[in-house]
């Protein structure tokens, strides 16, 4: 039986709770939870599966859009720098790090973006993207004249200074996994080697261009 009363298993702390969270929900946006403390955590989740074999979730969060024209999220998550000069501040930050002896078999990446293609070749969706790095100007004033740096994409190779060294050693830029060079393609040979030897398909506001690439 689906749940009704909202109100009668909501997590209401002091304040009055948004209306707008149907099932959980404390504080509202004129009236936050709010703590002084420093390092505090608003929630907290310290699980361990010992299971030696499945898919195996901490969080499992799905919504299901049934209204045509609906949109939404499944995980929305904002971070506002509240009117004070932080000194660091994330929309949000994960991790996938190893214990001493841990190691990871197969693939083991800290963010992964899925985007899943029906099976249905009359399929036709609009703008479709795994990935998409947005920088959204607030007003007409916005302006990042005054920002010591502001990219679309950092990189940073960070840690221990022997293991960054050993890392810039052996690491990639880009690894491009499931793709075949051929003509059409988004590689393809160049017939003029005495320049570079490939190419890579992008696109640029709808129309094609390539980044030269060079196998030696």
């Amino acid at each position: 039986m689906g749940v009704t009363n909202f109100d009668a298993i909501k997590l209401d702390g002091q304040s009055a709770g948004d209306p707008s969270a149907l099932l959980f929900g404390v504080g509202t946006a004129a009236s936050p939870a709010t703590t002084s403390t420093a390092s505090a955590k608003f929630f907290e989740f310290r699980v361990e599966n010992t299971a030696t074999s499945g898919d195996n979730r901490s969080i499992y969060n799905r919504l299901y859009l049934s209204g045509a024209g609906g949109g939404g999220e499944s995980l929305r998550t904002f971070t506002t720098v509240n009117d004070v000069a932080a000194g660091t501040a994330h929309g949000a930050h994960i991790s996938l790090n190893f214990a001493s002896t841990g190691s990871v078999t197969g693939l083991g990446v800290a963010a992964r973006a899925t985007l899943h293609i029906p099976d249905d070749a009359s399929w036709a969706p609009g703008t479709i993207a795994a990935l998409q790095a947005e920088i959204w100007s607030d007003g007409a004033a916005s302006d990042t004249d005054g920002a010591t740096s502001v990219s679309f994409l950092r990189v940073v190779n960070g840690g221990n200074a022997s293991g960054i060294a050993d890392v810039d050693d052996d690491a990639s830029l880009i690894s491009l996994t499931g793709f075949t060079i051929g003509s059409g393609n988004m590689i393809v040979a160049d017939a003029d080697e005495t320049k570079f030897s490939h190419k890579i398909r992008i696109d640029l506001d709808g129309t094609p261009y390539y980044l030269m690439a060079t196998a030696t």
